[in-house]
């Protein structure tokens, strides 16, 4: 399959926007800003190269990508990779700062710093069981950096049980930046579906 610039958008939409049905045709044209048709011909390639699953609601059908397919996961993390590698200097600074801490499943940086010049703090979800240590990292990274690192702490299974349930943590998900920990956060997603 060819990864254009918009097929990437599309993966990227249902990626960051977890929904229990999906989306259909005319939401992800609106959510992408690709033209319907343009949408449309890419998830008909979706369709035949296995990429989706599809549900028919009789009045709409209705897309969403399809995590048992080792392809769409390994697109995925390189996706979430890419995005990591274009944040802006000064996030980036504190994005591989926080991504030296190693015992953490995921790391996902979210709030003011991915979309503010002047932010107060750093927001940082850690999904890990290690609470004393992702504590003593953040306070040791808050003293040598200009701005605090204010961590979110949750155990793997309890990240899943949030995205099941629609919880606060899918605004993290979908504005969020995977810092570290792309395989299990696929398998948080395909666990949760």
């Amino acid at each position: 399959m060819n990864i254009t610039k918009n097929t990437k958008k599309i993966i990227e939409f249902l990626l960051k926007n977890i929904n229990e049905i999906g989306f259909n045709v005319n939401q992800l044209a609106r959510g992408t800003g690709i033209s319907v048709g343009s949408s449309h011909k890419i998830l008909q390639e979706f369709k035949k190269e296995n990429f989706v699953r599809v549900t028919d609601l009789k009045n709409s059908i209705y897309y969403q990508l399809n995590l048992n397919n080792k392809d769409v996961v390994d697109v995925c993390k390189l996706i979430l990779r890419e995005k990591k590698k274009n944040l802006p200097s000064k996030t980036k600074i504190y994005s591989e700062e926080i991504e030296k801490f190693e015992k953490a499943e995921i790391i996902i940086l979210f709030g003011s710093i991915l979309h503010k010049k002047d932010f107060n703090d750093v927001d940082v979800l850690f999904i890990t069981d290690k609470v004393k240590d992702v504590n003593r990292f953040c306070n040791e990274i808050s003293k040598i950096r200009t701005k605090p690192i204010n961590p979110l702490i949750m155990k793997f299974d309890d990240f899943i049980k949030n995205i099941k349930n629609n919880n606060v943590i899918l605004e993290i998900i979908n504005k969020g930046i995977i810092i570290s920990g792309e395989e299990k956060y696929m398998e948080a997603l395909k666990n949760a579906g």
